[in-house]
């Protein structure tokens, strides 16, 4: 049965692709029905999915490895997605720059993956884990799961920082008092030292002065922190004075004062509208972006206090008030002793106000709808909404200035709801989002053996899960065991039900999601709410509803297949012509036959999964010849550059604490544990021991037949298959060190440059092209004749490609010479040949399984053996009576486990726990 649907939403979704329809661009008057028939067909035409990813800990350092499941879900009924087959896991720097990428294949919505952390590969820093499908690309980055976080490099911090500061106003300005406190990682202290530091507000130094830290390894220094500096770009570095290298910077984040703090005002529905009672939610964040407390009080122009608020969590909160026609209104802000004031938005002289109450009643909602100005005979429509959700859609006009309705929740699912209500001509007048929270999530329990275990002991938990009516329930989860020790897990991160119901759908930074899924939380609707009227999001385009339909730009992969588009001249689809696929890697080859249709398109469905395959499309013409127009595949690119985030991440060698210092003491002395591993104690096979002695060496022939031991730029296969058509030229000139320039050392003519040095010539599997130069004296002649090579040439058509620079003694000048393989071996005669397209999808990646060791019962006490992550195990099924065993070693030392368990029952619920388990020490004989 799943296979039939999942051929029907195929088939259904090609036919929108190719047979768009156009709609009118307006609504019709009080046609309630019709905007809800349109947008069920938009749900239909485009359904959206959803994504969660589950790490093994927070936390990381280099030489770790990233643990993690991927949940896939349509967003509409919460169950396993078959829109996509295949999932993007990206690790991004800080900077944006995407350091590892992996594509899963799917299994009922699901798929495991890692990530090794080298040494070589990851610096310091933030990292964010980014996930999408092919599809999800049609709806933006907003619809991406995120999840950021720090990786730790033991080699490259030689200090660990603890730093207090105050901030006050003065006479001067703003004046910091700044106190810090230098230790080694052993936690001694760093005495007598010279420091130099600096405050950098981006790249421009504020302050700088060099200190000498005392006995205790502080020193303290105060300066007047400059008006127009920005309090969320300023970075503290810090340097040794006796060792250059040593040298550490992170974020400064002032606080302190309200000056430092951005509050925004947001009136419920969207407006504030005179003679009506407003709710006014808000929101307050500090400099590093998380929220912080505050209070204050509403005043007008005549100074006169007309409402108070106070945040209530993470610096949200709500007041109300009726504001009147004509009068602004501006907000003081009390926080840590000092004053703020901000503008409230502006006031409407007339509108309507929507006010959705769902934290009065726990079985139903009130809604109030209110005008100041109305018409009697004017209707309007109010609908509501989930995600590919239409819940109900009613028409009304307002009487006496007022229209109240009282819904049952039981008529939601859990999750975000969206109110839109419009005018009769389709304008939207106000939005709302409210959450609905039936705790129907799946309830996981755990019964542990022992009430304590002993260090190498087998530790058994008996897993169950049930759905509210207790009945037991078949499902999959993941479950993840980490060292209290050393791994600082907080109670309320994200998890699979705060990621799904709640962090997908909003906007911006959520601090502690899991606080408002905390059983037994009284406080959690409210701010939930909150929440809500501060970071709801839009929930669907009104705008694009009423434009003709277009074709999404990404596709849905809900298999392995290759699509494509032939074209003549003018771009004139060609149709009926013999496309032929060629699938190879190095074990097997195969080949398919397809025709184009009508409109020139093409598609190869159900290709067999090959590793690292090669895909070749050679399209001939009805007589058999070449194909002479162009041959265009539709190929997955990945998502675009995500944007920088806004706030630094504190890097953990700053106010650590001590998980962290203990994980970092352990991971230093990482590899001494590894040699310590008793074999006999080893389950499975241990690999011998890989030493790299050296960097990679081309395997290209200089001109005179030698190696070529170094060189100055070399892209191998894989690179250049990932650069698919763009041509070597266009690649080369992306690449750092290599530029096109006339006018060097007095020659007018151009020239390819390499690090500074010009090119002479082009070796193309073993020939050199100059050869074939008819020596014109013409200008840019060896220019053009090198040029035309470059750009006859695509990257897919080659193998390898070099540069290297010589000393040349005749011309008394160091010169380049650029080297290429190509895959046919042709040698300049290579073309890149009409009709033939080559493409290398990225490979999926099958998961690593986790190490776990096996102890023997006589094997000794081992306190050097590092384990923070104890243990992962990503597919824990319960069978049908809700049962599942999850069991593992204790590792070699004493301590607390926490064992984090997450999973679905694939038929849209979702449930997560956290169990303790106590590992004592071994009693003394």
């Amino acid at each position: 049965m799943r296979h039939i649907i999942k051929i029907l939403l195929l088939l259904f979704t090609l036919n929108c692709l190719v047979s768009p329809v156009a709609y009118a661009q307006s609504i019709k008057p009080g046609g309630v029905k019709e905007m809800v028939t349109r947008i069920q067909e938009q749900n239909t035409r485009m359904p959206q999915e959803k994504l969660y990813l589950l790490t093994d800990k927070p936390n990381y350092f280099t030489g770790d490895t990233i643990w993690f499941k991927v949940h896939l879900v349509n967003s509409g009924n919460k169950k396993p997605s078959y829109i996509s087959a295949k999932i993007y896991v990206e690790l991004l720097n800080d900077s944006s720059r995407v350091v590892d990428r992996l594509v899963m294949p799917t299994q009922n919505g699901m798929g495991t993956g890692d990530f090794t952390l080298s040494p070589s590969r990851y610096n310091d820093g933030a990292y964010t884990l980014r996930a999408y499908t092919n599809w999800m690309q049609n709806f933006g980055e907003n619809a991406f799961f995120h999840k950021r976080f720090y990786i730790g490099d033991d080699s490259k911090n030689n200090w660990l920082i603890s730093e207090q500061h105050t901030i006050k106003s003065t006479a001067e300005g703003r004046e910091v008092d700044l106190a810090v406190r230098l230790s080694n990682p052993d936690n001694t202290l760093v005495t007598y030292r010279d420091v130099q530091m600096q405050l950098l507000n981006g790249n421009k130094t504020i302050f700088k002065k060099t200190f000498v830290t005392s006995d205790q390894g502080t020193f303290n220094t105060k300066w007047i922190l400059p008006a127009k500096a920005d309090t969320r770009n300023l970075k503290l570095v810090l340097q040794d004075g006796a060792n250059k290298k040593n040298r550490q910077s992170f974020p400064f984040y002032p606080g302190g004062e309200a000056q430092n703090i951005d509050v925004q005002f947001m009136p419920e529905g969207g407006y504030m509208v005179a003679g009506l009672l407003n709710k006014i939610a808000f929101k307050a964040i500090g400099d590093d972006g998380l929220g912080i407390d505050v209070s204050g009080v509403i005043i007008n122009t005549k100074n006169q206090e007309v409402a108070t608020f106070r945040s209530a969590h993470n610096g949200m909160g709500n007041f109300r008030m009726v504001p009147s026609a004509n009068e602004m209104y501006k907000a003081q802000i009390k926080y840590a002793g000092s004053l703020k004031t901000i503008p409230l938005p502006p006031v409407k002289p007339a509108g309507l106000v929507l006010r959705i109450d769902n934290v009065s009643q726990p079985d139903s909602l009130k809604i109030y709808i209110s005008a100041n100005i109305y018409d009697k005979n004017k209707g309007y429509s109010l609908i509501s909404q989930g995600v590919d959700t239409v819940y109900f859609g009613s028409s009304f006009k307002i009487d006496n200035g007022f229209y109240n309705l009282s819904i049952p929740k039981s008529r939601f699912a859990t999750g975000i709801v969206n109110f839109t209500l419009l005018d009769d001509a389709g304008n939207t007048l106000n939005e709302r989002k409210i959450f609905i929270n039936h705790h129907d999530n799946l309830k996981i329990s755990a019964v542990i053996g022992k009430l304590s275990y002993q260090p190498k002991d087998s530790i058994a938990l008996e897993i169950a899960v049930t759905n509210t009516n207790g009945n037991p329930v078949t499902g999959s989860f993941a479950a993840t065991v980490t060292d209290d020790a050393q791994v600082k897990t907080s109670p309320y991160s994200n998890n699979i039900l705060s990621g799904m119901l709640l962090a997908s759908e909003l906007k911006g930074t959520i601090e502690e999601p899991g606080w408002y899924f905390a059983s037994g939380n009284p406080d959690a609707p409210k701010a939930l709410d909150d929440l809500l009227l501060t970071q709801g999001w839009t929930g669907f385009d009104w705008d694009n509803l009423l434009k003709p339909r277009k074709e999404p730009k990404f596709l849905p992969e809900t298999g392995n297949s290759l699509s494509g588009k032939l074209t003549r001249m003018f771009k004139k689809p060609a149709p009926n012509a013999k496309v032929t696929l060629l699938l190879q890697n190095r074990e097997n080859a195969m080949i398919m036959d397809t025709l184009s249709g009508k409109d020139g398109r093409f598609i190869f469905d159900n290709i067999p999964y090959l590793d690292s395959a090669i895909y070749t499309v050679k399209v001939n013409n009805k007589k058999g010849s070449t194909f002479g127009g162009e041959v265009e595949v539709d190929e997955i690119k990945p998502a675009k550059t995500m944007p920088p985030y806004p706030n630094s991440l504190m890097p953990w060698f700053v106010n650590t604490d001590n998980a962290l210092l203990t994980y970092y003491t352990k991971n230093t002395n990482s590899k001494q544990a590894i040699e310590k591993i008793n074999l006999a104690d080893v389950k499975g096979k241990l690999l011998s021991e890989v030493t790299i002695r050296d960097k990679r060496k081309t395997t290209l022939k200089d001109e005179e037949g030698n190696d070529i031991d170094y060189t100055d730029l070399l892209l191998d296969e894989k690179q250049l298959i990932k650069a698919g058509r763009q041509t070597l030229y266009d690649l080369l000139l992306t690449k750092k060190g290599f530029k096109v320039m006339s006018g060097y050392r007095g020659n007018p003519n151009s020239n390819f440059l390499m690090d500074g040095n010009p090119m002479l010539a082009i070796l193309i599997d073993g020939v050199n092209v100059n050869r074939f130069n008819m020596m014109s004296q013409a200008p840019n002649a060896h220019f053009n004749f090198l040029k035309s090579y470059l750009t006859g040439l695509l990257a897919a058509d080659v193998k390898q490609m070099v540069i290297y620079h010589v000393w040349d003694r005749q011309m008394g000048d160091v010169l380049s010479y650029l080297v290429i393989q190509t895959r046919s071996g042709a040698g300049p005669s290579t073309q890149s040949p009409g009709g033939i397209y080559v493409y290398r999808p990225e490979p999926l990646y099958k998961a690593r399984q986790f190490y776990k060791p096996r102890y023997l019962v006589n094997s000794t006490y081992d306190a050097s053996v590092n384990r923070s992550t104890i243990h992962w195990e990503p597919n824990l099924v319960t069978d049908e009576n809700g049962k599942a065993t999850l069991s593992f070693y204790a590792a070699d030392k004493p301590s607390t486990y926490t064992v984090n368990i997450e999973g679905t029952d694939l038929q849209g619920r979702f449930g997560a726990q956290t169990i303790k388990v106590k590992v004592e020490s071994k009693p003394v004989n």
